[in-house]
């Protein structure tokens, strides 16, 4: 399931890193998965298609 993932990791994370939250696009950008960093293999993840993350992003994100 993570193949061809690249994960990367919030710029909030908590010092010393125990508490992260890691995001990745698919290759085809078609969809964006999040994850918590304590458990990469873990299969509790949420899934988003990528413009409800856009959106999601915009409107957390506006003035």
């Amino acid at each position: 399931m993570d193949e061809g993932l690249r994960w990367h990791r919030s710029s909030y994370c908590d010092e010393g890193d125990r508490a992260c939250l890691e995001a990745a696009f698919e290759p085809d950008r078609a969809r964006v998965h999040l994850r918590d960093s304590r458990q990469p293999g873990g299969a509790a993840r949420l899934t988003f298609p990528a413009a409800a993350w856009s959106l999601f992003i915009a409107a957390t994100t506006a003035d």
